[in-house]
């Protein structure tokens, strides 16, 4: 059991996969606040994808 457990958790980790109570627990919770958090991760995305555009720009076409 312990065994089995312990290769369930290294593989979310393996992953990246959130644990299964997160995911329960985003689904009760209220829906202004699942909107709430979905635009943060969406703002934090959007931010990571404009840096990784400008860090590509300087280093292939800056030079």
């Amino acid at each position: 059991m312990s065994q089995n457990l312990t290769q369930k958790k290294i593989l979310q980790a393996v992953n990246l996969a959130p644990s299964e109570s997160l995911v329960e627990k985003l689904v009760e919770i209220h829906p202004m606040k699942q909107v709430f958090w979905a635009s943060i991760i969406q703002v934090c995305v959007f931010g990571f994808m404009l840096l990784a555009f400008f860090t590509i720009n300087i280093t292939y076409l800056g030079s």
